[in-house]
């Protein structure tokens, strides 16, 4: 029984620890930059968005810092114009 309570703390602490995001990209080609930023560590989702020059993400790192490395990388990818970001709760 101790063993189980212990499971479900690590549990419950590695949800509390994670960072969720969407990450909205404005861009010329969405489809390409989907291609390229899927294949980042952290994207979890990548989507173009249908009559926009937009792509959309989820993405999800361990703490903030780690979110703020993937965005960085996110709008330095070549054709990233802007990108608009919103805190999962």
């Amino acid at each position: 029984m101790m063993q189980l309570a212990q499971q479900a703390q690590v549990s419950v602490v590695e949800n509390i620890c994670r960072v969720s995001a969407y990450v909205f990209v404005s861009c010329a080609q969405p489809k390409r930059i989907v291609r390229a930023l899927s294949r980042l560590p952290g994207v979890v989702k990548a989507d173009a968005l249908l009559g926009a020059s937009e792509a959309v993400l989820v993405v999800e790192r361990h703490n903030f810092e780690a979110l703020q490395t993937l965005l960085t990388e996110v709008q330095s990818t070549p054709g990233v114009k802007k990108i608009s970001v919103k805190l999962a709760a």
